[in-house]
């Protein structure tokens, strides 16, 4: 499969009248798309034959990190589709039954808990684009450029869903927690 035949699938699937994937998805989607393009920038610069060693192994070192993070970013993609099952789960429950007030809570706390990792990720990546950018090279920068632009569209988006869900969690704890999350991502960008 050509690479923009999926990109048309996830745009379809997003455009569709189905509830997932959503906003969620979206946000890791672009955390990984920009995680994406900044190991790129990476790859072509390490492909450079004047970069000193120092520089290269510091590069190399990052990628993997960075590799890594992008998986996590991919996997958030899944997961949130996964969280809202559980929400409908939960709501399917019988409104007599005891058991579902507690299912949907702990559904609800899922849903916002995908969105505040895919923050948190996305903000770990920005954090080594930081750390890398000087040493990428020139021709490649716009990439990075957009990389960041990514990222930080990738947190913003993934606080709009941590708030939407905050907005049905009744845990004073979590809600303290989720709301301190979002402030911090909101520094970042």
């Amino acid at each position: 499969m050509e690479w923009y035949t999926a990109a048309e699938r996830f745009t379809e699937a997003l455009s569709s009248s189905d509830p997932t994937p959503g906003g969620g998805a979206a946000a890791a989607q672009a955390g990984a798309m920009g995680t994406a393009l900044l190991l790129m920038a990476i790859g072509t610069t390490l492909k450079r034959k004047n970069l000193e060693s120092g520089t290269k192994n510091s590069l190399e070192i990052a990628s993997k990190r960075v590799g890594s993070l992008k998986n996590q970013l991919k996997r958030y993609v899944q997961q949130d589709g996964e969280a809202y099952a559980m929400y409908l789960t939960a709501k399917h429950i019988p409104k007599e039954d005891p058991s579902r007030e507690s299912a949907l809570q702990t559904a609800l706390e899922g849903a916002a808990q995908v969105p505040a990792d895919t923050a948190a990720t996305a903000l770990q990546v920005l954090k080594e684009l930081e750390q890398i950018e000087p040493y990428i090279a020139p021709i490649i920068l716009a990439d990075v450029l957009c990389a960041k632009h990514l990222l930080k569209a990738a947190i913003r988006c993934a606080i709009e869903n941590i708030r939407a869900n905050m907005a049905f969690i009744h845990s004073e704890k979590l809600l303290e927690k989720l709301d301190k999350q979002i402030q911090l991502f909101l520094k970042f960008c």
